[in-house]
């Protein structure tokens, strides 16, 4: 799709007028910008890292836009790879397990050769004009000019920076049937950023809302992960079943009667993000669908042992999972994780209690599962006791003094009794 191109643009912001701080910026990051730079390439930060400079952030993440080809840029560094069938990108590392993204601007692409699929011109390349207005939403086509520090604005995103708005590049109608994932994009980056979408916006999205279910299901679990890391994501479920894209995507979770639960989980997720723990993806899925699995609880084929539960569940959802495109491995461990809940909260007792327990500590997904039971009881206050149990027993704490849950302590008077 070719946006035309506005008079008034390029704003071009000199560094003694804008608040992008070097500062922010990390000097391995700089250190490949000039790299370009000295071998005759223009090189650019893009995205998301000079938006959340400017709002004062420290980014995550750092991408650098520049004219020099994929294999030019692949020979002027030693740990350089080259990924992506349909947009070749250089993935160039600046530690064992961090890389700077690197990528050759892209041109824009005619209506008629659009018809010919959604990405068949990606790998057409082009200037920095046609490379800003490719991009998703204006806020994230700012460009950091690294040759004189400038700020490049081919948009309008200063504008809706300052406004706090998001807002999309061209026709929003257009951009959101081209591809859809763009909605459920501007309803993380509205709630984590604090922002709205504009009018047009709003609407688009309502209209093209059912496309979801064209969209690539692996991208979409994708953004999924990315809900649940972003810090944000009670927000951003929030947000997306304004948008009413949640109804096409995971229908399940939309049900009013787990809306206030759902919301006090993922709030407990969000502020271990923010504290920046890593949680596994398992636990990341549990955690957003456990509403399902615990109304599950109460059937009659999951009200046997943990192996009945493992399997009642893994049974029932089996169809959803498969629609999420969760990996039959993750998916497994989501269950096991679940099926662990009766266990932690239960009041389990007996002569083959130690035994058990002792398995039980030392299974591999009993570390996935308290960290869920942590979140769990964080949200709902419930059963404190019992994690701080199984807490002191994960630690290694010796029976002696160790203060079990008072449901556990009658449960073994009663066996001694007997």
């Amino acid at each position: 799709m070719i946006i035309p191109f506005r008079k008034k643009y390029p704003i071009i912001i000199r560094p003694d007028r804008h608040a992008m701080s070097l500062d922010l910026i990390d000097k391995s990051v700089l250190d490949i910008m000039n790299r370009l730079r000295r071998h005759g390439f223009q090189a650019c930060l893009v995205g998301g890292c000079v938006r959340d400079i400017l709002l004062g952030k420290k980014p995550k993440d750092f991408d650098i836009a520049t004219n020099a080809r994929p294999q030019q840029i692949k020979r002027l560094f030693r740990r350089c790879y080259l990924i992506g069938r349909r947009f070749r990108l250089a993935h160039v590392y600046i530690s064992s397990d961090r890389f700077v993204e690197v990528a050759t601007f892209r041109a824009a692409v005619h209506p008629d050769q659009a018809q010919t699929g959604r990405y068949a011109a990606n790998n057409v390349y082009g200037t920095i004009e046609e490379d800003a207005l490719r991009r998703d939403f204006t806020v994230n086509a700012l460009y950091y000019d690294r040759a004189d520090s400038t700020i490049i604005d081919y948009t309008g995103g200063l504008r809706d920076l300052k406004k706090k708005i998001v807002r999309s590049i061209g026709d929003p109608l257009t951009r959101f049937a081209e591809d859809p994932v763009r909605i459920i994009r501007a309803a993380r980056f509205c709630a984590q950023l604090g922002f709205r979408t504009s009018g047009p916006d709003f609407k688009a999205a309502l209209d093209c809302s059912s496309l979801i279910k064209e969209a690539n299901s692996h991208r979409l679990l994708e953004e999924l992960y990315k809900i649940l890391r972003c810090g944000a994501s009670a927000e951003t479920i929030i947000n997306l079943k304004k948008l009413r894209i949640l109804q096409f995507w995971i229908p399940e979770i939309t049900a009013e009667r787990h809306e206030s639960r759902l919301r006090r989980r993922l709030g407990a997720l969000d502020l271990r993000r923010k504290r920046g723990v890593e949680i596994p993806n398992a636990v990341l899925v549990t955690t957003l669908l456990f509403d399902l699995f615990y109304e599950a609880m109460d059937t009659a084929a999951a009200r046997g042992g943990f192996q009945q539960l493992f399997i009642a569940l893994n049974g029932y959802f089996r169809e959803m999972a498969a629609r999420i495109c969760l990996p039959r491995r993750e998916w497994e461990a989501v269950c096991n994780i679940a099926a662990r809940y009766r266990t932690f909260t239960g009041t389990n007792g007996g002569r083959r209690w130690k035994s058990f327990e002792r398995r039980f500590v030392q299974n591999a997904h009993f570390p996935g599962a308290l960290l869920f039971f942590e979140i769990l009881v964080d949200a709902t206050g419930e059963h404190r006791d019992r994690l701080e149990y199984w807490q002191a027993r994960a630690s290694g704490l010796p029976e002696q003094g160790l203060r079990q849950p008072e449901g556990e302590r009658q449960g073994r008077r009663k066996d001694r009794q007997a």
